[in-house]
């Protein structure tokens, strides 16, 4: 799952030439245009945002990361609203003018509730804002957003909050890992884990060093962190690609992207004493390909659907664009094995299925989920030649594999010798 990031309305007047008075007009306006902004987002509307923001306009996150151009930002927003379903709730608390940027700077605080639509993790983020905005052919629009993380108000969790966020960003983004040390993590610092537990500062140097190497493009991301008394809890993002030994299993080469959450208890004097993580270790594995997919079955499922419909297109759909497919040796159409890619198996099998036989039905399908991402399906074929009126009737198997929900190989096994008498002319 991606960071969720959200929309912040700041909003400033921005004059060229001379500094202009604010006018209670302009006031109205820039409080409605901040309900028009919140009202887009929780409608999922992208195309009323785009036209809320100036065409080079600037989206700084909290992070400091930029998004140029109102497409976009657009573009951002319509992503989040496919992956999440949230709502924002914006309050604008003042507008001052600013002399640098020459402009009207309308300051607030948002909060984002919601679920995430991929992981169903709850949301819950606030933060404050600054906007930026022209008033071009009497509508304002936004020239700037900058947001920014709203600092606790017990000075302690707020200073566990940074210790801890940029502590983990040095060691994982980083590979910090001289940050294991009695300024970071007590002396008896404990992460709860399976088969068991990580105890003291070696341990998890140890633990980290292994898991570090594993992956290379790392990138660590905490999307959100609160607070109260000695617990923080984080919902995180880890993405990277598997190119080293992950606990004995070895280099597969496949990027992964994993969410979790960690509940984490804070020691006295402001160091990491305690951490649990919450994550779905199976979809790891299956990114990792180390377990299938449980996807698997229902896309070659669809697959025999849509044949049996004929839709011929659907099909192709759910097959990789390198799809290598396999008759079975001696059968009618191995002549040209393999063959690679959607059009070489419409033409070089389905088309010719279609124009040699009256019917080709299959039945009494089974799909059974393999390991190593393989779906096994037995069935029967059921045909009627065209020319020779001859009918088939063959036990058959189909071995399908698959990576990242499409087919990527296919090997036929049937009854080669019935297959060919039934299409021979005497």
């Amino acid at each position: 799952m991606k960071k969720v990031l959200f929309p912040i309305t700041l909003l400033f007047a921005f004059f060229s030439g001379n500094m202009q008075a604010q006018s209670a007009t302009d006031e109205r306006d820039m409080q409605a245009f901040a309900r028009n902004f919140m009202n887009a987002y929780n409608q999922g509307d992208h195309k009323a945002i785009r036209d809320m923001y100036l065409d080079d306009a600037v989206r700084i996150d909290q992070e400091g990361k930029q998004i140029k151009g109102a497409d976009n930002i657009a573009a951002y927003f319509a992503d989040q609203f496919l992956k999440n379903n949230a709502t924002v709730f914006i309050r604008q608390l003042s507008i001052n003018w600013s002399d640098f940027e020459h402009a009207w700077i309308a300051n607030g605080t948002y909060e984002v509730n919601g679920i995430t639509n991929v992981y169903d993790i709850p949301i819950h983020v606030s933060g404050s804002y600054a906007n930026a905005m022209l008033k071009k052919d009497g509508q304002w629009k936004i020239a700037k957003s900058v947001l920014r993380p709203l600092e606790h108000a017990d000075p302690t969790v707020a200073a566990n909050i940074k210790m801890y966020t940029e502590t983990w960003d040095a060691i994982v983004n980083e590979g910090r890992l001289d940050l294991f040390n009695e300024d970071h993590f007590t002396a008896d610092v404990i992460m709860h884990a399976e088969p068991e537990n990580v105890v003291g500062i070696e341990g998890m140097a140890g633990y980290y060093k292994s898991l570090l190497s594993a992956f290379s493009d790392i990138k660590f991301t905490i999307n959100n962190i609160f607070g109260e008394g000695d617990q923080l809890v984080k919902h995180w993002t880890f993405q990277g690609t598997n190119t080293g030994d992950f606990f004995g299993i070895p280099a597969t080469g496949n990027k992964v992207e994993i969410s979790g959450s960690t509940i984490v208890r804070m020691s006295p004097h402001g160091k990491i004493a305690e951490e649990t993580d919450f994550m779905d270790n199976m979809a790891l594995l299956a990114q990792l390909g180390v377990v299938s997919d449980p996807n698997n079955v229902a896309v070659v499922d669809g697959l025999y659907q849509a044949f049996a419909k004929g839709d011929v297109p659907a099909a192709l759909g759910v097959m990789d664009a390198n799809i290598v497919w396999n008759e079975a040796e001696s059968f009618p159409y191995a002549d040209n094995n393999p063959y690679i890619g959607p059009d070489a198996v419409l033409n070089g099998v389905f088309g010719r299925i279609m124009a040699e036989w009256e019917y080709w039905n299959l039945t009494n399908i089974q799909l059974h989920e393999m390991s190593n991402n393989q779906v096994l399906a037995t069935l029967r074929y059921e045909a009627k030649h065209k020319t020779t009126g001859k009918m088939l009737d063959a036990q058959t198997a189909h071995l399908w594999t698959l990576k990242d929900g499409k087919i990527v190989a296919f090997q036929q096994f049937t009854d080669t010798k019935q297959a060919v008498a039934a299409a021979a002319v005497r």
